[in-house]
C-alpha cells in the first residue's frame, strides 16, 4: 500500500540485458526522460508536460551495466531514480497499471564509453485519438460487421459445407477459453487499423469470455467505452450480440466517447456528454450508433473517461434495469469517480486490458453498487461483502480495502 513497497517491487524486477538502447528508434508515443551516467537527476523537467492526461502503458528504467567502483550499488541508484521520477511526475504512480522493465546495457566498458549512452526512463503511453484514427477504427467495425454477416450467410448455405470452428483451449481451472472468434473456412477478418499500437488486442477475447460465462444477466443495459483503442473489445460485443439474436435480455446499448471532440479543459464531471444510446433492435442499427459515437470523439488516450455519466444516462432510457454491464478500459480512470454513489443498480465491470493490475476505481464501482468484476478468465463476485482491512487477489495481484476504497498491495 505504501510507495516504499511499490519501489521495492520495481527495483527487484527481472533485468533485461541489451547491447545498447537506441533512442532514435523510439516511436511517437514514447518519451525518453534522460539522466546522467550514475546519477538520478532528471535533465529536462519540462517533459512532464508531455505526459499530462496520458494513459501510460509501460515504463522502462535504462542504465549501463558498467561500474566505476566495485562498491557501486545499482539497485540503490535505481531506487533514487524512481523517487526522482515520482517527485517530478507524481501522477505516474497514482494508478500504476503500466508494465515495468529494468534494461541493462552491456556495451560500455568505461566511464568515457558509458557517459554518452542513454540513462533514464523510456515511457510509453497510449496515443491520443484523432478524427482520422477514430474514423479508421469505425470503418474497421463496419467491415467487421459486414464480414460477420457474410460468414453467417455462408454457414447457412448447406451446399457450401463450411463449418465454423471457434478455437478454444481447455484450462483445468477456468474451463474453455476463447482464443479467436473466427471460423477457419469462412471469410477472414478485416485487418486492424495500421496505426493501432497493440495489434495483439485483436486476439484478446475478454468480453466474449466474460459474457459467455455469465448467461444469467437479465434485463440489463450494456455500456461501452468507444474511445480510441477499444475497437477490439467493441467488436466482441457485436459478436456476442449476433449470437444472442433470439435473446433480448440486453435492453439498451450505451456508447460513450468522453465528450465528443470537446477540449479536456472543458470536460466537467457529469457534464462531459458524448453519450449515444440505442435500443436492442437490429445489429446493424446498434452498430451504426456505435460507429457514429466513435467518429464523433477525439479524446481517447488522455487517461480519463465519463463512465459514471454514461451509466446514469443509459439508466434514464431503461430505469427498470436490473443490472448494468460496463465494458471498461482498464487504463482509463473515471473523470466522474466521486459520483459513484449516484448509481443504484449493480454494475458488472468487464475489464479490458486487465492482464496485470486492475484499476482500483473499477473495484470501488463494483463494490459500491453490489456488482462484480470480470477479466478474461475470472469472475469476482461479492465485493460488497469485503470488509475494512480485508485483502483480495485478482490475477495473482493483491489489493486491500481501507478507508472505504481499494488500494494496491506490493510484494
Amino acid at each position: 500500500m505504501s510507495f516504499s513497497s511499490q519501489i521495492d517491487e520495481l527495483v527487484n524486477a527481472e533485468v533485461i540485458y541489451v547491447d545498447v538502447l537506441d533512442t532514435n528508434k523510439l516511436t511517437a508515443n514514447q518519451i525518453a526522460i534522460a539522466m546522467p551516467f550514475a546519477k538520478e537527476l532528471i535533465l529536462n523537467h519540462h517533459q512532464k508536460e508531455l505526459l499530462k492526461e496520458k494513459a501510460i502503458i509501460k515504463i522502462e528504467l535504462v542504465y549501463t551495466q558498467f561500474k566505476t567502483s566495485s562498491m557501486f550499488n545499482q539497485k540503490q541508484l535505481n531506487e533514487k531514480r524512481l523517487l526522482e521520477l515520482k517527485k517530478h511526475i507524481p501522477d505516474v504512480f497514482e494508478f500504476p497499471l503500466w508494465d515495468f522493465e529494468l534494461i541493462s546495457q552491456t556495451q560500455g566498458n568505461s566511464r568515457e564509453e558509458c557517459t554518452p549512452m542513454f540513462h533514464g526512463f523510456i515511457i510509453t503511453f497510449r496515443p491520443n485519438s484523432s478524427v482520422n484514427t477514430l474514423k479508421e477504427e469505425a470503418q474497421y467495425l463496419q467491415n467487421f460487421l459486414a464480414t460477420t454477416l457474410k460468414n453467417d450467410s455462408i454457414l447457412k448455405d448447406s451446399s457450401s459445407k463450411k463449418i465454423m470452428d471457434i478455437k478454444t483451449h481447455y484450462d483445468k481451472q477456468w474451463g474453455y477459453i476463447h482464443d479467436t472468434i473466427w471460423g477457419l473456412d469462412t471469410v477472414p477478418p478485416p485487418s486492424p487499423p495500421n496505426f493501432f499500437y497493440n495489434h495483439s488486442l485483436y486476439k484478446d477475447s475478454t468480453v466474449l469470455n466474460a459474457m459467455n460465462r455469465n448467461k444469467n444477466w437479465d434485463d440489463f443495459i450494456v455500456v461501452t467505452d468507444v474511445t480510441g483503442s477499444m475497437s477490439p473489445y467493441i467488436a466482441q460485443v457485436f459478436v456476442w450480440l449476433k449470437e444472442q439474436s433470439e435473446n433480448k435480455q440486453a435492453k439498451y446499448f450505451v456508447f460513450f466517447n468522453d465528450g465528443d471532440d470537446k477540449p479536456s479543459k472543458k470536460k466537467n464531471p457529469m457534464e462531459t456528454k458524448g453519450i449515444y444510446v440505442s435500443p436492442n433492435t437490429t445489429l446493424d442499427s446498434i452498430m451504426n450508433v456505435a460507429s457514429w459515437c466513435m467518429e464523433r470523439g477525439s479524446g481517447g488516450g488522455e487517461g480519463l473517461e465519463n463512465d459514471v455519466e454514461a451509466i446514469i444516462e443509459g439508466l434514464k432510457y431503461f430505469p427498470r434495469a436490473k443490472e448494468v454491464v460496463l465494458v471498461a478500459d482498464n487504463f482509463e480512470s473515471m473523470r466522474d469517480y466521486k459520483f459513484l454513489d449516484k448509481i443504484k443498480t449493480p454494475v458488472h465491470v468487464i475489464i479490458c486490458g486487465g492482464e496485470g493490475r486492475i484499476n482500483i476505481q473499477y473495484l470501488d464501482l463494483a463494490k459500491r453498487t453490489k456488482g462484480s468484476i470480470h477479466t478474461k478468465t475470472q469472475d469476482i463476485f461479492n465485493l460488497d461483502e469485503v470488509e475494512k482491512g480485508e485483502h483480495i487477489f485478482i490475477n495473482k495481484k493483491e489489493y486491500i480495502f481501507h478507508d472505504n476504497k481499494f488500494h494496491f498491495i506490493y510484494n
